[in-house]
C-alpha cells in the first residue's frame, strides 16, 4: 500500500445505510479526503480493497451480505494491515469484546459527533502512517538478517537455538544447540565456558560440522545482548571460510615446494659437481687397468652407478623446474624394461607390477627424464589404489589415428602416435572428478598422503613433449592413464648410435705425438675436487693446463701467457664473475679465445650477459660429463690436429 506522504489519504466507506454513507462522504471531502468507493457489504470491499489501496477504512459492524464489519475488520488487518475505524450503533459489551480482537483504530457510536469524527480520523491517519514506518523498518532490517551473507543467529544463555537466517541455515541446518555444531570438543568446552560467564566469544576459526557429515572452517563469534523483552541472549555470526583456508594451505604448501624445489636445485648443481670428479677418476683408472690387462667389471659398476645418481640429479633438477629440456631419440619399450627395477621398488610388496613392452618401433623425441617423472607418479598413484595382491600393469605400443579423437585434456590429433600407459586394478574414478585430476592440488587422498601434484605435473610434461593423454576410468572397473607422444619413424636410439661411434671416439683423443705443440687451456673451476680431475684429463690428452681457482686469478694468469690461452674451459658459474663474463673480458685486446662453459644443468641461463661469438667460438657442456665428452668439446673448439 502507498503512504500517505505522496498522495491525499484515502478513505473508504463500508456502510449498509445510503444516506449515511452519503453523509460520511461529504464530510471526509469537506475535510479534505479522497473517498474512492462506498460499499453496503464486507464481502465488495475486501474484493477491492487491493486495487483501491485505501488508507484508512470507516466500518459499520452491521452490514449487508453474509460477513459483519468485525469480521472485515480483522482481515483487512492481518492480510494488508489497514486501519479501521469502527463507526456503529451497537454498544453492548460482547460486540465491543469483539471489536477489541480486531484492534480498531477508534469505535465511535451513532450518531457521531463530527468534531470526534475528525479527531479520530486524525490520529488513526498518524498512527497507522507510524506503524507502517515501522513495519517497514521492520522488514528491512528482517530482510538483512535472513537474506544477509553472514550466518547469524540468536541463543539463549544455554546454547538453545532461538533463531537463525538463512545463511545459517545453509551452514548447519540441524542446529539446534549452538555448541553441538562445533566439530572440536575443546571449543565447544570454551563456547559453554564464555556463555556460563557471559562473556564474549571469539571471533576465531573454529571446524563445524555440516549436516552432510562433512567439515567447514568457519570464523565465529558469539556476544551476549538483550532482547526487546529484556531476555538474555547471545547473537552468533560464522563467515564460512572453508574456501579461503583452503587456498591459504595451498600457498603455504607451494611456498614450501618452492623453497624446497631451490634447495634441490642448489643440491644438485653441487651433486653434478661430485660426480664429474667420480666419472673422471673412474676415467683415468680405467685407462691404467686397460694397460695393465686387469679386469673392469667393478668400473663399470662405478660407472653405472654415476650414471644414475646423474640421472637423481636431473630429477631433483626436474622438480626444481630449473633443468633445460634435454631431447632424445629412445625407444618406449626400452625405458620401461630399464626402469622395470626402479618401478618395482615402488610400488613394493603389496602389488604385482606386470610389463608388457614388447614393440621395437616405438621411438619417440622428447626429455627422457621428464618422461621416466611422469610414468614414475602414474606408477604411485596405480600403487596406492590397488588393493594388495592386485596387478598394475604397464604397457607400451604404436597407434594411429585417421582421425582425431577425444583425449582427457584435449583432441589427440589423427597422425601415428607411441604411447606408454598404466593400468590398475583399483576402484576406478567417479565421472564427476574426471574433469578436475589433472588440476594443480585436487586429490582425494588425506592430507598426509598427497599434494595433488603428481597428475598436474604428468600433464605438464606431456604438453612440454607436444603429447596427450588418454583417460579411461569407470567405477569398480580401474583406470587406465595413457601417455602419447609423436612417433618417430626411421630412426634409431641416440643412445645406441653413442655406442657405435664410442671406439672411434677413443682412439680419436689419444696422447699428442712428442714434439708435437700442446695448445695451452686456461682451466678455471672453483670446485677443488672438479679442477683436479680435469687437469688430470687434460693433461694426459697432451694440453699444457694453467689452472685457476676464481676469474681474478685467471685474468693474471692470461696477462703472463703470450698471446693468451688457446682456448677457456671456464665454470659457468663462478665467484664474482661468470664463465661468460670472463670470456668477454680475455677477449677485450680483441683476441679471438674460444671458451668451453661447464655449466650444471640447471638451465637458469636467462640473466647471462651477451657476447659476440665472432670474438671467439664458444660452447656449453652440462656437468656431470664423460672424458669423451669433454674431448670432443674441447676439439670442436681448437684447430683440428694433423
Amino acid at each position: 500500500m502507498s503512504g500517505l506522504e505522496d498522495r491525499t489519504a484515502r478513505i473508504i466507506i463500508c456502510e449498509d445505510e445510503r444516506i449515511v454513507a452519503l453523509d460520511l462522504r461529504a464530510f471526509l471531502q469537506r475535510n479534505g479526503y479522497e473517498v474512492p468507493s462506498l460499499f453496503a457489504s464486507a464481502e465488495d470491499l475486501l474484493e477491492s480493497v487491493e486495487a483501491l489501496e485505501p488508507d484508512l477504512v470507516l466500518m459499520d459492524i452491521h452490514l449487508q451480505g453474509a460477513m459483519d464489519g468485525i469480521e472485515a475488520a480483522a482481515i483487512l488487518l492481518e492480510r494488508w494491515a489497514i486501519p479501521v475505524i469502527l463507526l456503529t450503533a451497537y454498544a453492548d459489551g460482547p460486540t465491543i469484546e469483539r471489536a477489541k480482537l480486531t484492534h480498531p483504530y477508534a469505535y465511535i457510536l451513532k450518531p457521531y459527533d463530527e468534531r470526534e469524527l475528525r479527531t479520530a480520523i486524525s490520529i488513526g491517519l498518524y498512527r497507522a502512517s507510524m506503524e507502517k514506518r515501522l513495519r517497514t523498518s521492520e522488514e528491512r532490517y528482517r530482510g538483512l538478517f535472513e537474506h544477509g551473507l553472514a550466518a547469524t543467529m540468536l541463543a539463549e544463555p544455554g546454547g538453545r537455538v532461538l533463531e537463525a537466517n538463512n545463511a545459517f541455515a545453509a551452514l548447519a541446518p540441524d542446529a539446534g544447540n549452538a555448541q553441538d555444531i562445533l566439530a572440536d570438543p575443546v571449543d565447544a568446552e570454551r563456547l559453554v565456558a564464555a556463555m556460563e560467564k557471559g562473556d564474549s566469544y571469539g571471533p576465531v576459526e573454529v571446524r563445524i560440522k555440516r549436516a552432510d557429515g562433512a567439515e567447514a572452517w568457519v570464523l565465529l563469534s558469539a556476544a551476549p545482548m538483550r532482547l526487546s523483552d529484556g531476555t538474555a541472549a547471545y547473537q552468533f555470526q560464522a563467515v564460512d571460510i572453508t574456501e579461503r583456508k583452503s587456498l591459504a594451505d595451498q600457498l603455504l604448501h607451494a611456498q614450501k615446494l618452492s623453497a624446497l624445489g631451490r634447495f634441490a636445485g642448489g643440491v644438485a648443481h653441487d651433486f653434478n659437481n661430485v660426480l664429474t670428479a667420480v666419472m673422471g677418476y673412474s676415467r683415468l683408472l680405467r685407462s691404467d687397468l686397460e694397460e695393465e690387462g686387469h679386469p673392469l667389471e667393478e668400473l663399470d659398476g662405478i660407472d653405472q652407478a654415476a650414471k644414475r645418481a646423474a640421472a637423481l640429479a636431473r630429477q631433483l633438477l626436474l622438480f626444481s623446474r630449473r633443468e633445460d629440456m634435454k631431447l632424445a631419440v629412445f625407444s618406449l619399450s626400452e625405458l620401461a624394461r630399464e626402469d622395470e627395477r626402479m618401478l618395482r621398488r615402488i610400488i613394493g610388496e603389496g602389488a604385482t607390477l606386470v610389463i608388457r613392452a614388447l614393440a621395437d618401433d616405438d621411438l619417440v623425441r622428447v626429455d627422457r627424464a621428464r618422461v621416466e617423472q611422469a610414468v614414475v607418479n602414474l606408477i604411485a598413484n596405480a600403487r596406492d589404489v590397488t588393493d594388495r595382491g592386485g596387478r598394475i600393469y604397464l604397457a607400451t605400443g604404436t597407434v594411429r589415428y585417421d582421425e582425431p579423437v577425444m583425449g582427457a585434456i584435449e583432441p589427440v590429433p589423427a597422425g601415428d602416435w607411441s604411447y606408454i600407459e598404466v593400468v590398475d586394478e583399483g576402484p576406478g574414478i567417479p565421472p564427476e572428478l574426471l574433469d578436475k585430476v589433472f588440476q594443480p592440488f585436487f586429490t582425494t587422498k588425506p592430507a598426509d598422503r598427497g599434494t595433488g601434484l603428481g597428475l598436474s605435473t604428468v600433464a605438464g610434461i606431456v604438453r612440454q613433449a607436444e603429447g596427450r593423454i588418454a583417460l579411461v576410468s569407470k567405477p569398480g572397473a580401474g583406470t587406465t592413464m595413457r601417455l602419447l607422444f609423436p612417433r618417430v619413424q626411421g630412426g634409431q636410439p641416440r643412445e645406441e648410435a653413442g655406442a657405435h661411434d664410442r671406439g672411434a671416439v677413443r682412439a680419436r683423443h689419444g696422447s699428442l705425438p712428442a714434439g708435437a705443440y700442446r695448445p695451452r687451456i686456461l682451466l678455471v673451476e672453483h670446485d677443488d675436487s672438479v679442477r683436479a680431475i680435469l687437469e688430470a684429463l687434460m693433461e694426459r690428452a697432451g694440453y699444457a693446463v694453467f689452472s685457476a681457482t676464481h676469474p681474478g686469478e685467471a685474468l693474471l694468469i692470461a696477462e703472463n701467457m703470450a698471446n693468451g690461452p688457446d682456448l677457456l674451459v671456464a665454470d659457468d658459474e663462478l665467484p664474482l664473475m661468470g664463465g661468460v663474463e670472463l670470456a668477454g673480458r680475455l677477449r677485450a685486446g680483441g683476441r679471438a679465445v674460444p671458451a668451453l662453459y661447464l655449466r650444471a644443468a640447471d638451465g637458469n641461463h636467462e640473466d647471462r650477459p651477451a657476447v659476440d661469438s665472432a670474438t671467439g667460438a664458444e660452447a656449453f657442456l652440462d656437468k656431470p660429463f664423460t672424458e669423451d665428452e669433454l674431448m670432443d668439446a674441447m676439439e670442436g673448439l681448437l684447430p683440428r690436429r694433423s
